[in-house]
């Protein structure tokens, strides 16, 4: 059986006087030990039997419970009673505060004599084979001369031994100023040539070493005798590289030795160009030296390209907005000519071809008769999204670029489409050039430039007037449109004017298969949102079947239904309406659409004459979308059991029917003529504007909400909380009942209704016990007629029956009605 709460308990010797207190103690004994356990209230009457009763097991729940109750051990420790004090003094530092310790010894003054002090297991005894300072300090208090000297013998050892002197010694100790460059991990600073000499054939020093700063201080010819007669290594070589003044000796025996890492600062020689390393090197690597050389003029652009190989890496690396390297490609281009055959050789000899530009082009004339008359060679589309072009085909446009305007118009007629798409993407043509592609190879080649996400706005803007489909498909596949882009995508509708026009239905613009099939197999939101502004009915069957992709508002279904109409007339919204199997949907009962929209559509295609049924779709759709509409929407889906709920239907309608002032009237009228929701409530108080007469409301809600067995109901008035009081159970949580006194405190309830209505008891028991509980003031006149009504009930059911007061005790953990059907039985029972 479980015991009785400890409030409980408490209200319970709160009511009874001493003699009722004394006779109830031996029949709950196990209530009064938990009782003195917590920290419930002890009434006066009991506390005066606790203290007086010699039964040891209450003693010692008693004095436990001193630790936290002040009036309890104020009581034991004046009484100075040797048999309670080493209980109250506590037995490890932290069980009592040094005044508590301090009390005991000044109530232990007035019975010093009493035998108790001295017995063996006595306090004094314990402390003094103790040597914990904590412990002793109070007992310098102590009436007992024995144990204050012991006390302060020990003390003064303790405080005199130079205890935690060596920690404190050592944290006064200051850091380690040793300066880094001092240290052999870090770095050297030589101040001539021969210490810089040192320290580059020191192989056990793996810091770095600084350069001498003062002119002059570098003999370069030691430093090139001491290479030559053992090289240094490829570190210290790296550092003298950098040196404005390092000679071409040392320079190119540090670029072959570090080949393979980032290229230092330091002058370019030809010899590097020149040397075998050059062709190990990254390709980042070789275009900064290529780039390097060509800018300081140590490397002549027409050797570059008659002596430096292989053609396809070097065409890669060289910097083209040079002028001198685009000067001597021109040179090498013109002799291809405008004709396709050499630069279709040119395109199959790259990948394999190991020799300079000028042989490149050599072989390709050389091979020019064989590739006359033959297309593209393993022609490829378009790539989404565009991964880059290989070395071969960013090779070949690198010499496509140099060419003279005439050559590139004709050879653009016979370059595959992956060809153009990276030559519109990364080699910038002219906008001659462009026109040029569109006009002979059509609008749908610019598709290719919409190939990332990372296309920038103005490229998109650039894109969309031209009308096309393929463009259009690979713009919403490939690039972050915006909402509206999108929409006018899926449309149709024609760009005229720097905006999205009217476009008649014959007239608009197809999407590709591939855009369908993108649609079709997304779960992207935006992407399948814009359907509903398509006005094509299998776009619109897209969005209904998604299984991941729902509308949530009214409006944008109405929406959709109406641009439907508005596109394909009244036949094919009835079609939607009749249809039943939605790709992607799983087989349920009704139609994706919700019962409202569904209800306007049927009766829309139902009118007699074709525009009275758009009209009517329209109404519809603008009343979903009105202030009222909006207030409508909230009031459903900001009611939710979620907290984020209402911040959840708020972006909804953003996102499906577009921003708007909040409809702050519509909600307050709405809720004067039907209650708006507890939870909505609750969440539109705190809310800038919110109308007083919603937050007004919004206490009264919270606190309904707050109840654990409350379930508010939709569309349902609320109950007042003595209405929820007589229906609902109260709950105990840590000896009290919340939910009852935020009530009580915010004048909700009366304490007479409490009494006559609150259940189980228990919960009613332990709300009165700390509504009821006497303090500093008498209380208002409503308190005091409670505590006589309580307590008239208990003397009416009760009297002074010890039993029938220890049977409603053990009663009420398991009695579910009220206070007053709690007494009525007990006394039944025992009278």
């Amino acid at each position: 059986m479980r015991l009785a709460e400890h409030t409980v308990v408490s209200a319970a010797y709160a009511l009874a006087d001493r003699e009722l207190t004394r006779a109830l103690i031996p029949r709950i004994r196990e209530e009064t030990v938990g009782l003195l356990e917590s920290r419930a209230p002890l009434p006066p009457a009991l506390l005066e039997e606790l203290i007086a009763t010699r039964d040891p097991e209450l003693r010692t729940a008693l004095v436990a419970s001193a630790g936290h109750r002040d009036d309890v051990f104020r009581r034991l420790a004046g009484r100075g009673d040797p048999a309670v004090a080493a209980g109250l003094y506590g037995e490890r530092d932290r069980d009592r505060t040094p005044a508590q310790r301090a009390a005991v010894w000044e109530g232990a003054v007035a019975t010093a004599d009493d035998p108790g002090w001295r017995a063996e297991d006595g306090l004094p005894a314990k402390l003094l084979s103790s040597r914990q300072q904590e412990m002793l300090e109070p007992a310098l208090l102590a009436p007992f001369p024995e144990l204050v000297a012991h006390a302060r013998s020990v003390l003064d050892s303790e405080n005199g031994s130079g205890k935690g002197a060596g920690s404190r010694l050592r944290m006064t100790l200051p850091p380690s100023t040793t300066p880094l460059k001092d240290r052999r991990s870090w770095e050297r600073h030589p101040q001539t040539t021969k210490e810089l000499i040192g320290d580059f054939r020191d192989n056990d020093f793996r810091g770095r070493t600084e350069l001498p700063g003062t002119p002059g201080a570098l003999d370069w010819d030691a430093l090139l005798a001491e290479h030559r007669g053992e090289p240094l290594r490829p570190s210290a070589l790296v550092t003298l590289w950098a040196h404005p003044d390092c000679p071409e000796e040392l320079a190119l025996a540090a670029f072959e030795a570090h080949w393979n890492n980032t290229l230092p600062d330091g002058a370019v020689y030809w010899s590097m160009v020149a040397s075998p390393t050059l062709g190990s090197l990254e390709d980042h690597t070789l275009s900064k030296l290529l780039g390097r050389g060509l800018v300081s003029g140590a490397v002549p652009a027409e050797r570059v390209l008659r002596e430096t190989g292989a053609a396809r890496r070097i065409l890669c690396a060289l910097p083209h907005d040079h002028g001198e390297i685009r000067a001597a490609l021109a040179a090498q281009v013109a002799r291809l000519g405008s004709d396709f055959a050499p630069w279709r050789a040119v395109y199959t000899l790259l990948p394999r071809f190991s020799g300079t530009v000028t042989e490149l082009v050599d072989a390709a004339l050389a091979e020019a008769p064989k590739h006359r008359g033959k297309p593209w060679p393993r022609p490829m589309g378009p790539e989404f999204p565009s991964r880059g072009a290989s070395a071969g085909r960013t090779a070949w446009l690198r010499l496509y670029d140099a060419a003279d305007h005439g050559t590139r118009c004709a050879l653009v007629a016979h370059m595959d489409r992956r060809a153009i798409q990276h030559l519109l993407l990364w080699h910038r043509p002219s906008p001659e050039l462009r026109a040029h592609i569109v006009q002979s190879r059509g609008a749908s080649v610019l598709a290719g430039i919409a190939s990332t996400w990372q296309t920038r706005p103005e490229v998109i803007e650039e894109l969309i007037p031209y009308n096309e489909s393929e463009v259009n498909a690979a713009l919403f596949l490939n690039t972050d449109l915006t909402p509206a882009q999108r929409r006018h995508v899926l449309s149709g509708r024609r760009w005229r004017d720097g905006e999205s026009a009217d476009t008649p239905a014959a007239d608009r613009i197809p999407l590709t298969k591939t855009l369908v099939q993108g649609l079709g197999e997304s779960a992207r939101r935006p992407w399948l949102l814009a359907c509903a502004d398509s006005g094509d009915p299998v776009l619109c069957g897209i969005l209904l079947g998604s299984p991941r992709v729902k509308i949530h508002t009214p409006a944008l279904e109405l929406h959709m239904l109406v641009r439907l109409w508005e596109r394909h007339g009244p036949g094919e919204v009835r079609a939607l309406l009749d249809e039943t199997d939605f790709p992607g949907r799983r087989r349920q009962p009704g139609h994706p659409l919700s019962p409202g929209t569904f209800e306007a559509g049927r009766a829309a295609v139902d009118a007699v004459a074709e525009p009275d049924g758009l009209a009517l779709l329209r109404a519809a759709y603008e009343a979903a979308a009105s202030p009222a509409g909006r207030a409508d929407f909230l009031a459903d889906k900001g009611s939710g059991p979620e907290n984020d709920d209402l911040t959840k239907a708020l972006e909804l309608l953003d996102e499906e029917v577009g921003p708007g002032p909040f409809p702050w009237a519509e909600l307050a009228a709405a809720h004067g003529a039907k209650p708006l929701h507890d939870r909505l409530l609750v969440r539109l108080a705190p809310m800038d504007g919110c109308p007083a007469s919603l937050a007004g409301d919004s206490a009264a809600a919270r606190l309904r909400l707050s109840h654990p067995h409350y379930r508010p109901r939709r569309g349902a008035k609320p109950p007042t909380v003595p209405e929820m009081l007589k229906k609902l159970p109260l709950q105990l949580d840590n000896g009290g009942c919340r939910w009852l006194e935020k009530a009580y405190a915010l004048g909700q309830v009366t304490l007479p209704e409490v009494v006559r209505t609150g259940f189980p008891a228990q919960a009613t028991i332990a709300f009165l016990s700390r509504a009821l509980a006497p303090g500093d003031s008498p209380g208002t006149e409503e308190v005091r007629a409670t505590r006589r009504a309580v307590a008239a009930l208990a003397t009416e059911h009760l009297s002074d029956n010890p039993e029938g007061w220890a049977l409603a005790l053990r009663l009420a953990p398991e009695f579910e009605g009220t206070l007053p059907d709690l007494l009525l039985a007990s006394g039944a029972v025992v009278g």
